[in-house]
């Protein structure tokens, strides 16, 4: 296998065999499960006990989430610029450590103010390591391998709640909230730094290299320089309205079907079919997916999830309609947060991949962190079957965005 023939610092070569970072990359997989078990499933089990100890309210223990997503849409198109240049090592490693504080502080959390505080730091943390820039570590190291990586990464990365749900209840459970949350800091300065210290180094090829005309189509993408902008924000507009529902929706289906009429303890039974569904979504995805342009992809995705909402909105009161509209809504969000990780990149290419994917993500984050109250003003007003035709509105809109998008693109 041939090297890199200029060097600067250490330049990555454009593509490298799967097993050769085949280590590292299940270390990064790992190094996934934790951060976001960690810190995006984490409140789910600690709510109860943050409610009973310190007073906070669901509303506040939630509020958190709606920091940290705020908090990324803020410092990533700057973070991404910063990735493009250096590489993701150092910004990787240093997420670890504000993670590890962040968590730290959060279990001497004493009240609302303290504990909304040290979402900032955890805030800063998991953009610095998690969410974007994973994507990125993955399209520098891979090239061409890129898509196929990040659908492996993802599927893995589905595992995190089944992971940490239990792990976070036993510890909170047998131990209290706070030596839980000293536990998850620990585990990210033991674990997960090392991990992130053992990416190699990286920094952009000089301008002296060869210029975009004799780059190939995977490191310059497919879309020509004067359909960039608009195609940028039919992107922007389709996952930011699909986000909307994905991070809203889910986080009521329980009591939507309760409200329909399923009991309880169906209710939670086929709600719990959520996880299986996406994971096999997205294995079929990164087995299949290859073989398909990932906007068309994207486009069945985006297809599948509306009209799972109305289905259930047509027949609320049917379990067999119910366990229908569960497993096709979470397949269909599985492929598109796929599409969303790698759709940019056989769109705009490896170079400035990680300043677009800051670009896309301020109104994705926005978007995303107003979901939650929304939907629980949806159902609040609107009741189960009118939330779910609103929540099929919305993702129609995401599906003519990214038809406009394939016309713009192949005409």
């Amino acid at each position: 296998m041939g090297r890199a023939v200029r060097r600067v610092g250490h330049v990555l070569p454009a593509s490298r065999p799967l097993p050769e970072y085949s280590l590292l990359l299940a270390g990064l997989a790992l190094t996934r499960i934790i951060g976001w078990g960690s810190i995006y499933y984490s409140p789910s089990v600690l709510a109860g006990h943050l409610e009973r100890e310190i007073g906070l309210t669901p509303t506040v223990a939630f509020g958190g989430i709606t920091i940290l997503l705020a908090i990324g849409a803020l410092i990533s198109p700057m973070l991404g610029r910063h990735l493009d240049r250096r590489g993701t090592r150092h910004a990787m490693a240093l997420g670890a450590v504000i993670s590890g504080l962040g968590l730290a502080l959060l279990a001497l959390a004493q009240g609302p103010i303290s504990y909304l505080a040290t979402w900032f730091v955890i805030g800063i943390g998991h953009a610095m390591q998690l969410a974007n820039t994973g994507n990125v570590t993955v399209a520098q190291l891979m090239g061409e391998r890129t898509r196929r990586v990040i659908g492996l990464m993802m599927l893995v990365t589905g595992l995190a709640s089944s992971v940490f749900w239990p792990l976070t209840a036993w510890l909170s459970a047998d131990y209290g909230w706070r030596a839980c949350l000293f536990v998850f800091a620990a585990i990210q300065l033991v674990i997960v730094l090392p991990i992130h210290l053992a990416i190699p180094a990286y920094r952009a090829k000089p301008l002296s290299d060869p210029g975009p005309s004799a780059a190939p189509t995977e490191a310059q993408g497919r879309v020509p320089p004067g359909e960039r902008r608009p195609i940028f924000w039919l992107l922007a507009l389709s996952f930011s309205a699909s986000g909307l529902v994905s991070w809203g929706l889910p986080l009521h289906i329980i009591g939507l079907m309760q409200g329909a009429g399923i009991t309880g303890v169906s209710a939670v039974a086929i709600a719990s079919l959520s996880g299986p569904a996406t994971l096999v979504a997205r294995a079929i995805d990164t087995v299949a997916g290859e073989r398909l342009p990932v906007e068309r992809v994207a486009l069945a995705g985006l297809a599948l999830g509306p009209a799972s909402c109305l289905l259930m909105a047509l027949a609320p009161g049917s379990s067999g309609i119910a366990i229908t509209f569960v497993m096709l809504f979470s397949a269909a969000m599985g492929v598109i947060a796929v599409a969303r990780a790698t759709l940019p990149l056989a769109l705009f290419g490896r170079n400035g991949f990680g300043a677009m994917l800051g670009r896309l993500t301020v109104p994705q984050n926005l978007t995303f962190a107003a979901a939650p109250l929304l939907f629980a003003f949806l159902v609040e007003r609107l009741g189960a079957s009118g939330t779910l035709v609103v929540s099929a509105v919305i993702q129609s809109l995401a599906l003519l965005a990214m038809i406009m998008l394939v016309r713009r693109l192949h005409s």
